[in-house]
């Protein structure tokens, strides 16, 4: 697809406050996202290799490396990054003097790792008592389950999102992609935020945020938990239709002869929008005994239908649908006031007028590859103070000399010298 333009940076809501990120895949998203909002993102790394992340496929054009991972891009675009050895004691020292001159720090420690770091709330607000810790870590602080070991997937298992998908022949399955990262990091940045307002009403007065990625995962199932609290029923993996209140619903996605179409209630065939349905169907040859009175006038008032009836209306529908192309059949249908969407692939989405019209995808340039990528963009706009990706993602330990420089008067002489001991 053709890149747009790149536009200068605006300044946003976020401007002026500085996050200190030393998170792994649970939280360098959120910490991305508050960095396309204005704040000074500083990544912390380990010197030599980096982060662990630079070392997770996909590559560009297949070339393993540090600085050619998709996954590193995606996750750290716009930010800045320096080294810092914190099994040294000097390193903690830089680190604490880094704490002193920012708002946020983020990590991903597991419980009392942190502490054994110098990470831990009671020493970085000692050293900053408006700073805002926000821990992110597999089961939270506390619990029985604090130390067990976790993944996206197991997370997902453990905060119920698996049990939801799949179906009863094959069991639960993973969401391909890491919808438990992807919780966390939302939640994360959300914990951030509230606790960054509420400074600002306490006196300049920082805490801890603690954030469980199976809480963010359990927080994050639609209406299953409150069906089992209210009616004692636990909502499951309905395959290619949806369960609500433990019954299981119409189909609602339908191959066509080019991909699939999501529609809800048989395409609108069960409820106000039938007869217009059963009026399309019948146009063109699939519509079968619904045109009958008695089926139209039971279908319209959503009068309760037999199994064997419900599987009817979707082997007419069915027919219908894969003699025709998705986009085709969703803008007659949208045309007809009926709610159905096309399922898009990636490269769909890339080329979606409508993502398109409304800016969605953003230009970044590697000038490192002399090359520009199209990246997603925000799914809010923000009119006075707006959203901006700030540039691609950062080399390792790239604004060592700027950051350590520029925030803490380090001269080159002094760079030099943690540089020969490896403390940067």
């Amino acid at each position: 697809m053709p890149l747009p333009v790149p536009t200068p940076h605006p300044r946003g809501p976020l401007a002026g406050y500085r996050v200190l990120d030393l998170a792994d895949e649970k939280g360098q998203f959120g910490t991305r996202l508050l960095g396309e909002l204005g704040a000074d993102v500083i990544k912390i790394e380990a010197p030599r290799e980096g982060d662990p992340v630079r070392r997770s496929g996909p590559f560009y054009r297949g070339e393993d490396g540090p600085e050619t991972s998709i996954a590193w891009w995606a996750l750290n675009a716009g930010k800045r990054s320096v080294t810092c050895q914190l099994r040294l004691e000097v390193g903690r020292q830089l680190l604490h003097r880094l704490v002193a001159v920012s708002d946020i720090v983020v990590e991903t420690n597991p419980p009392g790792r942190a502490a054994e770091l110098g990470l831990d709330y009671a020493t970085l607000a000692a050293v900053n008592p408006g700073i805002i810790l926000v821990s992110i870590t597999n089961f939270g602080q506390t619990g029985p389950y604090k130390d067990y070991l976790a993944t996206d997937i197991t997370a997902a298992a453990m905060g119920g999102l698996m049990y939801l998908n799949g179906d009863d022949e094959h069991g639960p399955v993973r969401t391909t992609a890491p919808q438990a990262y992807t919780q966390v990091n939302t939640q994360a940045m959300v914990g951030a935020m509230t606790a960054l307002f509420a400074r600002g009403t306490n006196g300049g007065v920082g805490q801890h945020v603690d954030v469980s990625m199976q809480e963010a995962a359990a927080n994050a199932l639609d209406n299953a938990s409150a069906t089992w609290d209210l009616l004692g029923i636990n909502n499951r993996g309905p395959g290619l239709r949806r369960m609500v209140g433990g019954n299981i619903g119409a189909r609602y996605l339908y191959e066509t002869s080019d991909g699939w179409l999501a529609a809800l209630s048989a395409g609108g065939l069960f409820g106000p929008n039938a007869n217009t349905l059963i009026d399309w169907l019948d146009e063109n040859g699939e519509a079968g005994e619904l045109v009958q009175p008695t089926w139209r006038e039971r279908l319209s008032t959503m009068t309760p239908i037999e199994p064997e009836e419900l599987l009817y209306l979707e082997e007419r529908f069915a027919a219908f649908c894969s003699r025709g192309k998705k986009l085709d059949l969703v803008t007659e249908a949208q045309r007809r006031g009926l709610g159905w969407a096309p399922v898009q692939s990636p490269s769909e989405l890339a080329a979606c007028e409508q993502l398109g019209a409304r800016g969605f995808w953003t230009t970044v340039h590697h000038d490192d590859l002399d090359a520009s990528f199209a990246y997603p963009g925000a799914p809010w706009k923000l009119s006075a103070t707006p959203w901006a990706q700030r540039g691609r993602a950062p080399h390792i330990g790239e604004h060592n000399a700027d950051v350590y420089g520029e925030l803490l008067g380090l001269e080159e002489a002094e760079l030099r010298r943690l540089r020969l001991r490896m403390v940067i």
